[in-house]
């Protein structure tokens, strides 16, 4: 896969998460009348396309040249 095929991926998949997001927050935020519960989830939904969010612009970051992980005293990436 070339760069530029895994920049585009990249920002469709921040751009689906960013809108499931969305959805989730609306439909978890809206006023409920009905006695009984919701049969989809929101909240967990919400908070997962949240921190899958997270880590896509962290991928997009190093794909942009940044290096963000590694290299800290002590940490995982230190050699």
């Amino acid at each position: 896969m070339t760069h530029q095929e895994d920049l585009t991926l990249s920002l469709i998949a921040l751009f689906i998460c960013a809108a499931l997001g969305g959805l989730s927050y609306y439909q978890a935020n809206r006023p409920w009348t009905k006695m009984t519960p919701r049969m989809v989830p929101w909240m967990p939904i919400m908070l997962g396309c949240a921190a899958t969010g997270l880590m896509i612009i962290v991928h997009l970051v190093n794909l942009w040249g940044f290096e963000t992980g590694g290299g800290l005293p002590g940490g995982f990436g230190a050699g």
